[in-house]
C-alpha cells in the first residue's frame, strides 16, 4: 500500500480547560491530570495528526498554555489549535505561531483538506463566523485540488437538544451551512464547547460533537446538569475515496472528586 492508499488518522481532542495551577478544576476534578490521562490514551492510537478544538486554558493564563505544551508535545505529530470562549486567541497566535504545535488553519493531506474555523466572540460564550472567516472558508473550498473537506470548529452550529446550552452555540450558522451547501466536497463539520457526543447527517455532511478532556454535560436536559460519564477524544480515520470512520474513545473511569451535582456553569 502506497502512502496515498493508506488512510489519513486524525485525533480531535477538545475542552481541556487548563489552569495556571496544576492542582485546578472544575467540579472538583483535576483539568491537568484528566487531560494528561487522554492525552496518554490516545498515543494508543496511530495518529497522523490532532487537531484541539478550544477552550484550552480556562484561565487563560500564559502559564496554563505552558501546561498546553508540556502535553501536547508528546503526541508529535502536526497539532492544530483553534480558540475556543475561554482562551485568548491573541496569545495562542503569538505562542504557537510556528512549529508542531500551531495556529494553521489548514492541512492538506492524502486527498483530504482539514479547516479549522476560528468562532470565538471575544467577551461572549457563544460564538460566531466573521465574514472574513467565512470569505476564507469559501476560498479554500473553492481553490482546493483536494477532492474531500472536514470542517473544525469550538461552537456548534446545530442544537445538541440541551435547552440551556443551545443558545450558546454559533450566533450564524446559517452562513456556515449556505458555503457548505455549495461544496458538496465536505464530508464533516465537528464541533467541541458542548462537552458531550453529538452524530446527525444534514444534507449529506456528518455533523459530529466531542466530549471533553474534563467534565462532561448531561445530553438532552432543560437545565445545566452534569454527566457521570469519563473523558474521552474522538478519532477519524479518512479514507482516500472520501469515505471516513469516526468513534469517541473514553478513559475508564469517570474522573476522581467529580461533583455531579453541581449547579451553574458558564461553558
Amino acid at each position: 500500500m502506497t502512502d496515498q492508499d493508506k488512510p489519513i488518522e486524525l485525533v480531535q481532542l477538545t475542552d481541556p480547560h487548563l489552569y495556571a495551577d496544576k492542582t485546578a478544576g472544575l467540579y472538583g476534578v483535576n483539568c491537568f491530570q484528566t487531560f494528561e490521562a487522554v492525552v496518554s490514551e490516545a498515543l494508543n492510537y496511530p495518529m497522523d495528526l490532532a487537531a484541539v478544538t478550544g477552550d484550552l486554558v480556562h484561565d487563560e493564563t500564559e502559564q496554563g498554555y505552558k501546561h498546553l505544551r508540556q502535553v501536547l508535545q508528546r503526541l508529535k505529530v502536526p497539532t492544530h489549535l483553534i480558540p475556543g470562549n475561554h482562551d485568548d486567541a491573541g496569545f495562542i497566535r503569538s505562542e504557537f505561531g510556528q512549529g508542531m504545535i500551531n495556529c494553521d488553519k489548514q492541512v492538506v493531506r492524502g486527498g483530504w483538506q482539514v479547516l479549522l474555523l476560528n468562532s470565538q466572540l471575544p467577551g461572549q460564550v457563544g460564538g460566531h463566523l466573521d465574514d472574513k472567516e467565512l470569505r476564507w472558508l469559501e476560498r479554500r473550498l473553492t481553490k482546493s485540488d483536494s477532492p474531500y473537506s472536514i470542517i473544525f470548529l469550538h461552537h456548534h452550529p446545530v442544537p445538541v437538544g440541551c435547552k440551556w446550552l443551545d443558545p450558546l452555540g454559533l450566533d450564524n450558522p446559517e452562513k456556515l451551512f449556505e458555503v457548505i451547501a455549495s461544496h458538496p466536497q465536505v464530508k464533516a463539520v465537528v464541533w467541541g464547547h458542548v462537552h458531550q457526543e453529538f452524530d446527525e447527517v444534514r444534507a449529506g455532511v456528518r455533523l459530529l460533537s466531542t466530549p471533553s478532556t474534563c467534565i462532561q454535560f448531561t445530553p438532552g436536559v432543560e437545565g445545566f446538569e452534569l454527566d457521570y460519564l469519563p473523558p474521552g477524544y474522538r478519532w477519524f480515520r479518512l479514507h482516500p475515496d472520501g469515505a471516513f470512520e469516526t468513534g469517541v474513545r473514553r478513559l475508564g473511569g469517570v474522573p476522581e472528586g467529580l461533583d455531579p451535582s453541581a449547579e451553574g456553569y458558564g461553558v
